[in-house]
């Protein structure tokens, strides 16, 4: 069973740990209530180590990535971060990544909790590049913050002002310098933390002391998930698939329409020139808690218009809510009233815009 490189720190805090993908994480921290209640209204700060990340070095490393990925990484400075998409030729998912430009090479951190997939796309298009690609998923820690004060918190360590024209910010914590990267996926203030597990022990040790003075608290997968929904965020087997598209998973931040060729470009550009999306992600409000799992078919009266893929129970509204792919001609608005299918039984639910929805108008 893999553990976290933090996994100890967890420990003695008390957390619950829930094993996904053979690997061992914290749930939660004995009080799902209080968790929410810290990102909602001050700080909470959550362990995703367990993302995979890739180190990508070589002298036609930048280009190698920019020719095969959707956004444009030439002016990717150093210490700096970029959010793009890794499509077929087709235009479908294959995964969404940060790429953060390290000075040494450049390191992508995955959606999922290995790179293989990864592994074996990037070696399909290296032939003759001076190009190498390691796993360097236990090397490096992946820090989430978010929460109304999550910039109070990073101007205490940073030598400028936390401003919204900048996306990244220099940290100087115990003689360590880190990167903090904006997150633009959450319906509230988010960052990144990105530092190798060499330092861990005491840049982490120092932002635990730190918390509670801003009713800070650790929080687990469980008030995450709940976030991740509540916000739009597709996740990597469920929304990230070969099924769908980047428009349709709503990921145009990782889109740039006006660099030259990747591979899918063609496709998606063609699908953003015409309008021939046939279908967006939309968070799905439920009147009850489902009895079966995702994925589940969505109707209005008798036409089938999508699929559930992710649902989630929020203990505190004490709402079920969900993420689901919606036909087009009903994914524009909010209010629209729908129905799941949950075995034998139709759950009223109603749709809802995610915010990136109103960040692309």
């Amino acid at each position: 069973m893999k553990k976290l490189s933090l996994h100890d720190f967890h420990a003695e805090a008390g957390a619950s740990f829930v094993t996904v993908q053979n690997c061992l994480i914290p749930a939660d921290y004995k009080d799902i209530h209080s968790e929410l209640e810290a990102i909602n209204r001050h700080i909470g700060i959550l362990d995703r180590s367990y993302l995979g990340k890739l180190k990508v070095t070589g002298k036609d490393a930048l280009d190698l990535l920019n020719r095969i990925t959707t956004n444009d990484l030439q002016l990717l400075a150093v210490g700096t971060m970029v959010d793009t998409v890794f499509a077929t030729p087709k235009g479908r998912l294959i995964d969404y990544c940060r790429v953060i430009n390290t000075g040494d090479g450049l390191l992508l951190i995955g959606s999922f909790f290995n790179v293989n997939h990864l592994i074996e796309w990037l070696n399909r298009f290296i032939i003759l590049e001076d190009v190498q690609v390691s796993d360097v998923s236990d090397h490096y820690i992946w820090l989430t913050g978010m929460g109304p004060h999550i910039k109070s918190l990073i101007s205490e360590f940073s030598e400028s002002p936390v401003t919204d024209a900048e996306d990244t910010f220099w940290l100087k914590i115990n003689n360590y310098e880190l990167p903090a990267l904006k997150n633009n996926n959450f319906r509230i203030p988010a960052f990144n933390f990105c530092f190798s597990c060499t330092e861990a022990p005491a840049i982490f040790h120092i932002l635990l002391e730190r918390l509670p003075s801003y009713g800070g608290k650790l929080v687990g997968d469980t008030a995450f998930q709940i976030i991740r929904v509540e916000s739009g965020m597709p996740d990597w087997g469920t929304e990230i698939t070969q099924d769908y598209n980047p428009h349709e998973a709503r990921l145009s931040n990782a889109i740039s329409f006006t660099k030259g060729c990747y591979t899918g470009q063609e496709v998606i550009a063609r699908l953003d020139t015409y309008d021939k999306v046939q279908k967006y992600l939309m968070i799905i409000e439920m009147s009850q808690r489902l009895s079966h799992p995702p994925p589940l078919e969505l109707y209005i009266d008798d036409e089938a218009v999508g699929h559930l893929t992710s649902s989630i129970f929020n203990p505190v509204s004490n709402n079920s809510i969900g993420l689901g792919y919606v036909k087009k001609m009903y994914a524009r608005q909010t209010g629209i009233y729908i129905e799941i299918q949950d075995g034998s039984d139709r759950i009223p639910g109603r749709l809802k815009l995610p915010p990136q929805a109103y960040r692309d108008k």
